[in-house]
């Protein structure tokens, strides 16, 4: 995977539109069929049950655009999956608005809409990857609720009080769902990006360590290294870097940043993480398997094809100043984090950002976690 799958969709627009459109062709339509009843009211079972779809549609409605406003439709094929699903919500809402004569099937039809919520739901949070973004254990208690309301109709229908009743406890379920999921909320996710090596794993200690085995570089430590191409006798510890990453022992036993596990669990829970590394294609499995011993995240984007600054992040924590500058440039908020190879800068415009705050220097994992809570604000999460 070269970018993360919350890339939006540029489509994304185009669907909404469509959605839009058979939302107020399925309202129209009942405006049609029921002109009678709204230009002539009376106070009916028929008119208390179209109340109670209408009520339906237009939460719903309402309820779609404050998600899709946070959780556009992306490139992958979950997103297509819940494309469909909306659309199979929205060919309900017009059997419902065509069945109103019918309470029994309407509150099936009730059940049945939140049963397919429950799976849109999933859907969205493996679209995403990220649990904050649906709630669908929500859906499925109130999905119960209808199904109950159903099968006390279906045993008890010779009641004649019994429909009203009903009726008027849909009403009250409805409100109370959209109450509740309002309170629980559709949180904006802020996609914050994590470098690997340097910011989430100590890679030039073990690398000194193999390069003082071979009989090179053997007064040398991890201070010493002011520049990511630092000579070594005939070769540079960016090299060596790079050839010990092919080793997957290498990778499997690097040591991880005081700081960094506990960080990212922090992390995990208020944000959308994304960890992104230029690490060579074939260290992908070996760099995903350490990942995910020592680490929360949601997604894992290998940027030796598509920039960091492509990638569609908010924020970018990097140990490299060329990436930190290129993301800053870009309009996001970059956090430096602190090694020796990007001390001493004499660059006028990283001058200008740290002034402007568009990078920040982080000295750990603690100043990243202070910042972080700095740029949330600002964001206006």
């Amino acid at each position: 995977m070269s970018a993360p799958r919350f890339k939006v969709d540029p489509l994304s627009e185009a669907f909404v539109r469509l959605i839009d459109i058979m939302f107020a062709l399925t309202i129209t339509q009942g405006f049609v069929i029921y002109r009678d009843l709204i230009l002539n009211p009376v106070l009916s079972l028929e008119v208390a049950t179209l109340v109670l779809v209408y009520a339906t549609i237009f939460l719903s409605w309402i309820g779609y655009h404050t998600s899709i406003s946070r959780y556009p439709y992306n490139k992958s094929s979950w997103s297509r999956c819940r494309l469909f699903l909306d659309i199979v919500i929205l060919l309900l809402y017009a059997h419902l608005v065509f069945g109103v004569q019918n309470l029994q099937k309407v509150l099936l039809g009730l059940a049945t809409v939140f049963i397919i919520y429950v799976i849109n739901g999933m859907a969205r949070i493996r679209e995403w990857r990220d649990g904050k973004v649906s709630k669908p254990f929500l859906s499925f208690l109130f999905a119960t609720a209808f199904l109950v309301e159903w099968y006390i109709l279906e045993s008890f229908h010779t009641v004649s009080y019994l429909s009203w009743i009903l009726v008027f406890v849909g009403l009250a379920l409805l409100i109370v769902y959209r109450i509740v999921r309002a309170k629980l909320g559709y949180p904006a996710l802020l996609v914050v990006g994590v470098d690997v090596d340097g910011v989430l794993g100590e890679q030039v200690l073990p690398a000194l360590e193999r390069i003082k085995a071979k009989g090179k570089g053997k007064d040398l430590s991890k201070s010493d290294i002011t520049d990511w191409n630092f000579r070594i006798e005939n070769t540079n510890i960016s090299k060596e870097i790079e050839e010990y990453l092919l080793d997957p022992t290498f990778i499997i036993e690097m040591p991880v940043v005081s700081g960094s596990t506990s960080a990212m669990q922090i992390l995990y829970k208020s944000y959308h993480v994304v960890v992104a590394t230029n690490r060579p294609l074939e260290t992908q499995k070996s760099t995903i398997d350490w990942l995910k011993k020592h680490f929360k995240f949601h997604e894992f984007a290998n940027t030796r094809e598509v920039g960091k600054d492509k990638l569609g992040l908010d924020i970018l924590i990097d140990d490299n100043l060329d990436n930190v500058k290129m993301f800053a440039s870009s309009g996001g908020q970059a956090l430096l984090f602190s090694q020796p190879w990007n001390q001493n800068v004499e660059d006028r415009e990283f001058e200008e950002m740290i002034r402007t705050k568009k990078i920040i220097r982080c000295e750990n994992w603690e100043d990243v976690l202070k910042s972080l809570s700095l740029s949330k604000d600002r964001k206006g999460n």
